[in-house]
């Protein structure tokens, strides 16, 4: 499922959420652990991966993250870097309110639909394989998405496990 198909309100936008604790946490050590854990890539709207790289250089370096540091650095590295979309969507994540202390939270809903889209992504490419490449090389493209696949979810029960998120609940645990 695309971000785009879910209702455009700010405040249920996972990744809005996540930028805006990010931008008001103190909390250095968990800040550093979500910047080893969560990737720009796995922000779906480009302008928020943007603004995470940003904020993730700030914190590597020990220096201010807040709106007003990041609205600086994101000036000084041009329009090309960072154009007018980035500045817009800082100006709209910075006030939503979200809980300085959910960063967390919000960073294990950002990389679990990375990874979902991922497997989107592997289905697609199974898809054009299964039609245009040769026979043997099925099997190994195959192995080669899976791994890539076991990474990331190990990444994702990495960062579940640091923060101390509960596993997602299934209808099983419901019974």
């Amino acid at each position: 499922m695309s971000i785009d198909e879910l209702d455009p309100i700010p405040e249920l936008d996972t990744e809005a959420m996540m930028l805006c604790a990010a931008l008001w946490s103190r909390d250095h050590h968990r800040n550093a652990a979500i910047a080893a854990l969560v990737a720009a890539n796995d922000f779906e709207r480009p302008a928020h991966a943007t603004i995470y790289t940003y904020w993730c250089l700030q914190v590597a370096t020990h220096r201010p993250h807040d709106a007003a540091s990041l609205s600086a650095q994101l000036l000084d590295a041009g329009a090309d870097a960072a154009p007018r979309s980035v500045h817009t969507a800082l100006r709209a994540v910075t006030t939503l309110g979200a809980e300085p202390g959910a960063i967390g939270e919000h960073a294990v809903n950002v990389v679990t639909a990375a990874y979902r889209r991922s497997y989107l992504s592997v289905a697609e490419s199974l898809a054009h394989a299964a039609t245009a490449a040769p026979t043997a090389e099925l099997f190994p493209i195959m192995v080669e998405h899976g791994r890539r696949q076991r990474a990331a979810a190990r990444r994702l029960e990495a960062l579940r496990q640091h923060i101390g998120a509960e596993p997602p609940y299934r209808q099983e645990d419901q019974a």
